[in-house]
């Protein structure tokens, strides 16, 4: 009697696990509620099967009804919407991955503002899912070689070549450089440092009162020097226009000064004055009788 029981409770826990996991299939794929079809076709390896879901801006409206094979490498989608959404004109469908276990799932994503939508029975585009954990891996292993391939040239190249070796050198020189440098600058300071003390003396020995005095005098000699320009442009135009005046004067004077002959009369004149100095000085006695009793 007793193993009876045991055999009829796990025939029951067993019946309640299948209607459980049916239950939840059944209520997965709409339950009571009806639905239309929508159609999508991907390529080979999406990694979809039936009862995956149908999300439409992230809200689940359906799940995956049938999944053919195509010869043409595709992958023929029968999608079961539930009646009460409707899909905008313009949607794109795309295989996501729907946790971290390989499951994938359909997601439609639909433009902003759009108030048409597609009647049942059409098919929704595929659009550019996201990569697939397979290709991400595929990806990984290609950069992982191009990095182990870049490692073994530098190490052929800067550590087996001698470029390690350089680099120490180049790196010592600089510091040697680095190091002149710095002391030419602290001498460089050092040197600015005195000028400037010694031009402060400088600046402190200079008496400020004999300064102002010296530029009171340069002010006053250069006033003086003004007047006496002054003084002498109204001299010179003074003097021009007496020339002026001799020049085209009428008078004695500008007949005088104008006048070839008078000019011819006068060197001669000159002439003979010369000449009587000269005998003069020669022969005093001719010109002076001094006797003495």
């Amino acid at each position: 009697m007793k193993r009876r029981d045991e055999v009829m409770v796990g025939l029951t826990l067993l019946l309640a696990l299948i209607v459980g996991v049916g239950g939840t299939i059944w209520v997965a794929r709409g339950g009571l509620t009806s639905g239309y079809p929508m159609y999508a076709l991907f390529p080979w390896g999406a990694g979809l099967k039936t009862g995956q879901a149908v999300l439409l801006a992230g809200v689940q409206v359906g799940y995956v009804d049938k999944v053919a094979l195509v010869p043409d490498g595709t992958l023929a989608v029968t999608m079961q919407i539930t009646k009460e959404y409707k899909v905008p004109e313009g949607s794109l469908a795309t295989v996501e991955a729907n946790g971290i276990f390989g499951d994938q799932l359909i997601a439609v994503t639909a433009p902003v503002g759009v108030s048409t939508y597609m009647a049942a029975g059409d098919t929704i585009p595929a659009g550019k899912g996201s990569p697939r954990t397979s290709e991400l891996l595929t990806k990984g292993d290609s950069i992982a070689t191009n990095i182990r391939a870049i490692t073994d040239k530098v190490r052929t190249e800067y550590v087996e070549g001698g470029g390690l070796e350089d680099t120490r050198r180049t790196i010592a020189d600089l510091t040697k450089l680095v190091a002149q440098i710095s002391t030419v600058a602290a001498e460089q300071s050092k040197q600015l440092t005195l000028t400037q003390q010694q031009l402060r003396k400088t600046i402190a020995s200079i008496d400020s009162s004999k300064v102002d005095s010296t530029v009171v005098n340069l002010r006053q000699a250069s006033a003086n020097l003004e007047t006496l320009t002054r003084a002498l442009d109204s001299t010179r135009t003074a003097v021009n226009a007496v020339v002026a005046k001799v020049n085209n004067g009428p008078g004695t004077v500008g007949r005088f000064m104008n006048d070839p002959a008078v000019y011819a009369r006068v060197d001669t004149l000159l002439l003979r004055l010369d000449s009587l100095t000269l005998d003069f000085k020669k022969n005093p006695r001719k010109y002076i009788n001094l006797r003495v009793f």
